[in-house]
């Protein structure tokens, strides 16, 4: 009788530990309003505390997926959040990126909000904010894993680029303001370990401006143009300018832009966006995407492309290798 009173006991010291460790480790919620953001916490296991996103959250594939069944809310573009939408949402923590994102940042933290937010200075900085989400949600043994591979797999990216020739590179963010990688992003860091010297990257700044006479003065080996899935443009007139991005051929056909040597020798090249401005998992992919367009070889075919592809999963550069059995195609001809 009393063995069977001391297992009952026991049974119920059981449960209320368990009942009490359930409620201690009560679901977060997250609200994620940059997609880097949201392949992190993808990346360190936390998916299932993301409540809300942005439209443009595409890795990892799971995303989208959880999205279409209604299981994550779409609250934002990156500017455009749809506050109302957030505040129901009453998320424990909210994550924010770059300078663009500042403002509502300091929005959400008046109104009483956690937030986290990176600014993408360089890559110490992104690996200490992956570390501060795992401890914010308890994943912290997860976070410094993640930052272990990213570590490990750019050291190898690095060393596959080690005897590359150095090349100038003007990589232009925005075609309408002309802004670069400057001395205080990530991005520079990137190309420079790939063989790559960013034009203007001594600028202070995430993205500092420069003006297109500076860049045919500079005279860069490699010209680089950011893609992602039906972006539009150019438009460089109404509410429109500065949208979406632009063709090899308007930038071939600027003032000047005839001497400059990326013109001259056909290395003017898309490059994946959503796969190279993003600080988080996809870092390593990023490095050996810069690395393989900027040491291509060029082709002066694609100065002719006046129109602005719908869609680009891969980087120009990955296609070159093909271009042998495909100079004929529609995509390398001027429409």
């Amino acid at each position: 009788m009393r063995a069977l009173l001391y297992l009952k006991k026991s049974l119920f010291i059981l449960l209320l530990c368990a009942i009490s460790l359930t409620y201690g480790q009560k679901q977060l919620k997250i609200v994620s309003l940059a997609p880097n953001w949201t392949n992190i916490t993808a990346a360190i296991g936390a998916t299932e505390d993301l409540v809300g996103v942005t439209r443009y959250c595409i890795f990892p594939d799971s995303i989208p997926r959880l999205v279409k069944e209604n299981k994550l809310q779409i609250v934002s573009g990156f500017m455009d959040v749809n506050f109302k939408k957030v505040k129901e949402l009453n998320p424990d923590i909210i994550l924010t990126c770059t300078g663009v994102q500042a403002k509502i940042r300091d929005r959400f933290i008046k109104e009483g909000f956690k937030v986290i937010h990176m600014d993408e200075t360089n890559l110490e900085e992104v690996y200490s904010k992956i570390i501060e989400l795992g401890k914010a949600v308890g994943k912290e043994e997860q976070a410094q894993t993640l930052v272990g591979d990213i570590r490990k797999n750019l050291k190898n990216v690095a060393e596959k680029y080690k005897d590359a020739p150095r090349l100038s590179v003007y990589y232009e963010i925005n075609y309408f303001y002309k802004c670069v990688p400057g001395k205080d992003s990530y991005i520079t860091e990137l190309i420079k370990m790939v063989g790559g010297d960013p034009i203007y990257c001594d600028r202070p700044g995430i993205a500092p401006q420069v003006k297109w006479d500076e860049v045919v003065k500079a005279d860069p080996d490699v010209i680089l143009i950011p893609i992602w899935e039906k972006p539009g443009g150019p438009y460089f007139e109404g509410d429109m300018a500065g949208s979406g991005t632009t063709t090899p051929y308007e930038i071939a056909h600027r003032q000047g832009a005839e001497n400059i040597k990326a013109i001259k020798n056909g290395k003017v090249r898309y490059i994946n966006s959503a796969k190279t401005k993003q600080a988080g998992p996809q870092i390593p992919t990023a490095a050996d995407l810069f690395g393989k367009t900027i040491h291509a070889e060029g082709d002066k075919e694609l100065l002719k492309m006046d129109k602005v592809p719908d869609n680009m999963e891969t980087t120009f550069s990955e296609l070159f290798y093909f271009l042998p059995l495909f100079n004929n195609a529609v995509i390398f001809s001027k429409r």
